[in-house]
């Protein structure tokens, strides 16, 4: 099988899978992306697996400002002329299949005159007007874009969604997001938990060049970007909050300051949401320790040295994150919203706590810090679900046959 993998940044999405596809199935993966990403890092064993075709880099690309919201659906005709381009230029190329990303970033509108094969589109996400995302948070000043940015990032997926032969999403809440008449042609099939990596057992209890002393708990929040669509800010109010009732927890946090979703800045008018949510409140910055992005390896053994996962999120994707914690044995504590729960079963395999009740949010965290040995059934448990149902052998295996599948109709037609 030929696959061609199309998307704005590598590895993302797609990466680990084309490598698990090259490497277990024998499976031919070339990508055209914009960039590679630093989140996660692509793996020395991924780049030899697969082939990377870089394409041109957009204008939000080299800004990093990103563009005028009324001008989205024009770059996105943009880009799918720079991707026509490069498959024709490419010939050789020839895939069975096309599976790109719905939306900004992997156009597919112009491939029917280049390829000879079905496409399908990964839907991420469908955008709300309200009640959801970024504009979850009414607790933040209202921002001028809000009724009209949803309507316009939503417009190449909308696109993209008619002329795709079949979709698929990482999560049932995911699909739900999509317009209803939608679902009958996207599936369900997640991208696979690394469980030798983000896996249970002993680690280091050092942080660059700081030593944790045995006895301290250790609390752990991670995010892409420390913004509000994640709950940083509600965040470090708990961590406030507990902090002020135990003197033994140290708060590690990673996470970049760029803002990947949303108008923080236009909330805020900080250089960037963190600085302004610090800026908040009297903190003891000695209890927490800031690493940024950091590599998978290193990630996860912070993972593994955490006593407690705190993983707020708005009604949105659901982060990596919160299943390598769990994956990682991790109590985690999440934000109660449908996406949370759809993996995280209060009680069973972790807890759940309002996003904007601060006061529930710190009590359940002190309850799990001060008898660890009380609440570690639940990180067992995350683990068993993270194995059962969203590892990369239980995930991989039904998302090949699907490709399969749609590949198939190529020879039927």
């Amino acid at each position: 099988m030929n696959v061609l993998f199309l998307h704005d940044a590598f590895p993302a999405q797609f990466g680990r899978l084309g490598q698990e596809l090259a490497t277990r199935h024998g499976w031919k993966c070339t990508f055209i992306v914009q960039s590679l990403s630093s989140c996660p890092t692509p793996t020395p064993e991924m780049l030899q697996a697969v082939e990377i075709i870089q394409a041109p880099m957009t204008a939000e690309h080299r800004t990093g400002e990103g563009i005028p919201w009324p001008q989205i659906y024009g770059q996105f005709l943009d880009q799918c002329r720079s991707v026509y381009e490069i498959i024709k230029a490419r010939p050789q190329l020839r895939p069975d299949l096309v599976v790109a990303h719905g939306g900004r970033g992997a156009p597919t509108l112009f491939l029917r005159d280049v390829v000879d094969c079905p496409i399908i589109n990964y839907c991420e996400y469908f955008f709300a007007t309200s009640h959801r995302d970024i504009s979850y948070r009414i607790d933040l000043p209202p921002a001028e874009p809000a009724p009209f940015f949803p309507r316009c990032i939503n417009a190449p997926t909308l696109a993209s969604l008619v002329d795709c032969d079949a979709g698929y999403s990482a999560t049932e809440w995911q699909r739900s997001s999509f317009p209803a008449r939608f679902h009958p042609r996207i599936e369900v099939h997640f991208d696979g938990i690394e469980t030798s990596l983000y896996r249970p057992g002993p680690a280091p209890r050092t942080i660059g060049e700081k030593s944790i002393p045995e006895g301290t708990r250790v609390v752990t929040f991670v995010s892409r970007g420390l913004e509000s669509i994640r709950g940083f800010d509600l965040f470090m109010r708990a961590a406030d909050r507990i902090a002020r009732v135990r003197s033994d927890v140290l708060f590690v946090v990673v996470g970049g300051e760029e803002i990947h979703y949303g108008w923080d800045k236009l909330h805020t008018g900080a250089p960037s949401f963190k600085q302004w949510a610090l800026s908040r409140g009297e903190f003891d910055l000695s209890r927490f320790i800031f690493l940024g992005r950091v590599l998978p390896e290193k990630l996860a053994e912070i993972l593994r040295i955490s006593d407690l996962h705190i993983y707020l999120t708005a009604p949105f994707v659901l982060s990596w994150s919160m299943l390598n914690a769990m994956s990682s044995g991790c109590v985690v504590l999440g934000s109660d919203v449908p996406p949370v729960r759809e993996v995280l079963r209060p009680g069973e395999n972790g807890l759940v706590a309002p996003l904007f009740d601060v006061e529930v949010l710190t009590e359940r965290a002190l309850a799990v810090l001060d008898d660890p040995a009380a609440y570690a059934p639940l990180g067992l448990a995350a683990r068993r679900t993270i194995e059962e149902s969203y590892s990369l052998e239980v995930c991989i295996p039904p998302l090949r046959d699907f490709f399969e599948r749609v590949a198939a109709r190529r020879k039927s037609r």
